[in-house]
Parts: C-alpha cells; structure tokens; sequence
C-alpha cells in the first residue's frame, strides 16, 4: 500500500486525559483518531479535506466504529496512531486505526470506521465514486474488523437527561461524535467505571440533532456478560440518534 494512504503520528498523554483508572479516557483515544484521520484524508488531496469539502458546501461524517482493544493498560504516557485509507465503495468511506504504546510497541487497540460525505445544504449523501472518481476503491481483506449491526435497546436500566453545549459542537456545527460516547458512559455509575475496563466498542451514528434541543442517554446493563448496550435519543422527538454496545473486563 503506498504511503499516501497511510499515517502515523505520536501522542503525548497528559494526566487530565487519563480516568480515575489512570487509564486513557476513551473519548481522548477517539478525539486523537479524529484528528488524525483529518489529517491523513488532508494527504491524499486537498480536494478531499475538511476545507476541500467546505468549499462545495460538503462534510465529512462518521458513521459507523468498531474498536477492540487488544490491551488497556494504565500510566501510559506517550502513543503512537497509525491510520489507513481503505478507499470508497460506492457512498461510504472505510478507514482502519491501530494504537500502540510508543515506548513498548505494544498494539492497544484496533478500529474500523465508515465515513460519509454529504451535502450540508440538501442533508443528502454524496456518491464518493461519482463525485471523486480517482478516489481509491476499498477491497476487503481477510483480518479486517467487521463493523457489527446495532438493535435498539429491549429494556431501559438506567437514563439521564443532557444539553447540548456549544463546545460539542464541531466544525460542520453538528456534535461531535466523541461526545455521543461521553453521553453514554455517563449514565453508568461509578462502581461499574472503576471495576471494568473497556474491551470493544461498536458506534451506529444515526441523525444529527441541534444545539438547544436535550439529549436523553439511555442504558441497558447485562453484568452477567460484561455488556451495556445504549442509545441516544432526541428528547423532544424521541428520534434515536445514535446506538452503542461496550464491552468490558472486569478488574
């Protein structure tokens, strides 16, 4: 794979991003990937960058993770991204993610995500083929992560009301992705934070919604299987806008 479609950077971690665990908050992680993944689409053509996109009155959207963490150690201090453009099938974009320690090289975790490009003034998808045709094509390979399907939730166990506040939202003035993760967790108490470390996460983002308008975090808890399962709502429509399911180690 040539090296234009692929990117690595390194981190330093600071003990704010870090939990009661002294591990690295999860929505950090993410926050790094985002930045890196705009900066890797940035090197491939200027065409395809945020500002790129802007300028046809575009955004790039995630719509789908899965992320599996092979290790989730604590006191790390510096890490290292690595990034992959798969290419475009069709509508959706496809880009690999590995984590590692920077001073062991020790793999953390590996992800896959799904992109969109859509056009902000219609609210419409983009045809990355049509619309970019020397865009790379995606073909699969045989150690790729699956990207699972998510089901609303069966029952609720727990929920909590939020407002959206100006600093979650990004650039396209939508929320941010990370902070539908932050959401979430939330609303599990801080017995079950502190006794279980995250083992994979697997994100459904479904609609967007606007500042002002309130969130409502929903959660269903299986401890016999280290699962929760959430999902995000509108609160005044009670449209669903995103769907998660983590599971942990116990500690």
């Amino acid at each position: 794979m040539s090296n234009l479609y692929t990117l690595d950077k390194n981190y330093t971690i600071s003990v704010a991003e870090t939990e009661c665990s002294r591990r690295i908050k999860p929505v950090v992680l993410l926050n790094y990937m985002q930045d890196l993944a705009e900066k890797s689409i940035t090197k491939i053509g200027e065409e395809y960058s945020c500002e790129g996109l802007a300028k046809k009155g575009y955004g790039w959207f995630i719509i789908r993770y899965r992320i599996e963490f092979e290790n989730n150690p604590q006191n790390l201090k510096d890490i290292t991204i690595k990034t992959e453009s798969r290419g475009c099938q069709k509508s959706t974009f496809y880009r690999d993610f590995e984590i590692c320690d920077t001073s062991t090289q020790k793999t953390i975790l590996r992800a896959v995500s799904s992109w969109l490009i859509v056009d902000l003034k219609k609210k419409s998808i983009v045809n990355i083929e049509k619309e970019f045709p020397k865009f790379l094509q995606f073909t699969p390979r045989e150690n790729d992560l699956k990207l699972n399907k998510l089901k609303p939730l069966t029952r609720v166990d727990k929920e909590k009301l939020f407002e959206i506040r100006y600093d979650d939202l990004d650039i396209n003035n939508h929320v941010n992705n990370t902070v539908y993760i932050s959401w979430a967790l939330e609303v599990l108490d801080y017995e079950f934070r502190k006794n279980h470390a995250i083992k994979s996460i697997d994100v459904y983002f479904k609609h967007d919604i606007q500042y002002g308008e309130p969130v409502l975090s929903q959660v269903c808890i299986d401890e016999e299987n280290s699962t929760t399962e959430h999902v995000i709502k509108n609160a005044n429509t009670n449209e669903n806008l995103c769907l998660l399911k983590f599971e942990y180690v116990k500690l």
